[in-house]
């Protein structure tokens, strides 16, 4: 049950982040973007509302998620008789700030409601500013910095202002990008939209900017130096971080540019057609992001792993190319000597690993061939080719029927009983979005479904899968074993935001301004099939 709640946990902290970065990046986008545009103020109150009910709504995800983290903390330490241990635990700090960032986030929720009402009401704007304040601030017990001995104080400081400048920034994209549609819908908007996103861009460079150098300064405390950084699961997270971040960086100057160009030339093309796409892009790898930091607090810092670390050369070894595995293991003699699923601190055994090793090369090779299959039918000489992401489904029949080689179809574990296990679960899920990436995408590429909003399965399913990667930690002990397997799950998902944020891109941008994405995700999709081909136990 304690691995269930560690995955269910992970994810409402990530669902609190997204909340938080919503609601406090929301009121901030609204006091310092929308609110100064006196000159349009019909469109701007407009577009204040449609900002004021997103932070209604985030203000209600941030409360409802850490207030089901309050409850899974006990439920994980259930005696046997059922009985939660709900009073002990509400007298730790830690369910004191949980309660107390849950009350200030329907706190936020409240005036922002009121707000809807009175949009041009000062002291409405005054008492969601002052609320920012202890919402933050309550947020800082509930992470590392506050269990640290030594710089506590300094370290809390700085988390607070790194989140802070997170949100700023995360939130302030989220808010752009739901006003986009709208506002470049109507002759008032298209006058305003420039302007929004002029303002927002020099509000994200100070929000970037102080989000780096405080996770500089957080990283020096909490990895130390490079071993930990390439040898710990907590730094190969963080390194997964800042290579998403690195990612948004480069859309978000693509996005600086167009503006510059409007702001010196008046040439506005860029800023109208080309930059909501980009701001779609960056809100997905955005909360993908936080999503990530979710993981990263679940993890001991870098400086508490010594015993367990791996090194450099361990880790290149995960990446090295190596001769695949082809064949599996005798069926019936791996039954014999396998572990029950639900014994999740068993160690595999030698013929569990050489499955294993069979299953991701496997995977790994059918990948290949989808690749290259999606590689010649951009050239569209060939026809037939146009079906090749029927291939997905024979990927995702593969990892259904043999992902879990002790489970169901063939081994005496049933299917339903087993989806308790997160490992399980990952691995049926992860059939599920691929049978639904090929279906999809198929049905796009024959024109069925190719001028609808379906279009746009494929990329959001990639985004999702990637994510689904990040949140689910298969090292939990600190196993530096577990830690060589998964570091390699951290690699496809970060690719698979690639293969969703290029394929989104292919799709919302005109040509030429499309052909870059669209190598880049199918690359992303042939870096996925080698790192699955190399794929080998530790």
């Amino acid at each position: 049950m304690i691995f269930v709640a560690g995955l269910l946990e992970v994810l409402f902290k990530a669902l609190v982040l997204i909340g938080m970065a919503s609601a406090v990046g929301g009121a901030v986008f609204c006091l310092v973007v929308l609110r100064p545009l006196e000159s349009v103020a019909l469109r701007r109150v407009e577009s204040l509302k449609t900002s004021l009910m997103l932070i209604v709504c985030s203000s209600g995800l941030l409360a409802f998620a850490q207030g089901m983290v309050l409850l899974i903390e006990p439920w994980a330490f259930a005696d046997e008789t059922g009985r939660w241990p709900l009073t002990e635990f509400l007298t730790t700090q830690f369910a004191r700030a949980s309660l107390l960032h849950a009350c200030m986030g329907l706190f936020l929720l409240a005036t922002a409601i009121w707000l809807l009402k009175r949009p041009a009401s000062r002291l409405g704007w005054a008492m969601m500013t002052v609320t920012l304040v202890p919402l933050m601030a309550s947020g800082v017990w509930l992470v590392h910095a506050a269990s640290h001995i030594d710089h506590a104080a300094q370290l809390m400081t700085v988390t607070v202002v790194h989140q802070f400048s997170a949100s700023v920034w995360a939130g302030g994209v989220l808010h752009l990008a739901v006003l986009q549609r709208p506002m470049r819908n109507s002759l008032k908007g298209m006058c305003l939209w420039p302007a929004v996103v002029a303002r927002f861009s020099l509000l994200a460079v100070f929000s970037i900017a102080t989000l780096l150098v405080t996770a500089l300064y957080l990283s020096l405390h909490y990895v130390r130096d490079w071993n930990g950084l390439i040898g710990t699961a907590y730094g190969a997270m963080a390194f997964t971080k800042a290579s998403l971040l690195a990612l948004v960086l480069g859309l978000g100057a693509l996005n600086f540019f167009s503006v510059q160009r409007w702001i010196q030339r008046s040439d506005g093309n860029d800023v109208s057609k080309r930059a909501p796409a980009l701001i779609e892009a960056e809100m997905y790898i955005a909360m993908v992001i936080l999503l990530a930091a979710a993981t990263l607090s679940s993890q001991p810092p870098a400086v508490d792993v010594l015993a367990e670390r791996a090194s450099p050369m361990e880790v290149l070894q995960v990446f090295s190319p190596k001769l695949p595995q082809l064949t599996p293991p005798p069926h019936q003699e791996m039954l014999a000597h396998a572990a029950s699923s639900f014994d999740l601190l068993a160690l595999p055994s030698t013929l569990d690993k050489i499955q294993s090793n069979f299953n991701h090369n496997i995977c790994g090779l059918l990948l290949l061939i989808i690749g290259i299959f999606a590689m010649l039918a951009r050239s569209g000489k060939l026809r037939f080719v146009r079906h090749w992401p029927l291939l997905f489904l024979l990927l995702a029949l593969f990892i259904l029927l043999v992902g879990e080689p002790a489970g169901w179809p063939f081994g005496t574990e049933g299917f339903w009983e087993t989806l308790v296990i997160p490992e399980v679960l990952q691995h049926r899920l992860a059939a599920l979005l691929v049978a639904s990436l090929g279906l999809f995408e198929w049905r796009v590429r024959t024109r069925d479904l190719a001028h609808t909003r379906w279009c746009f399965a494929f990329p959001l399913l990639c985004l999702a899968g990637g994510a689904l990667l990040l949140i689910g930690s298969h090292t939990a002990l600190e196993v530096k074993s577990a830690f060589l397997n998964e570091v390699s799950h951290n690699a496809i998902g970060f690719l698979a935001v690639g293969m969703g944020v290029g394929r989104w891109l292919e799709l919302r941008l005109t040509r030429p301004a499309n052909r870059l994405p669209g190598l880049l995700w199918i690359a992303c999709m042939v870096l996925v099939s080698f790192v699955l081909l190399f794929y080998r136990e530790a």
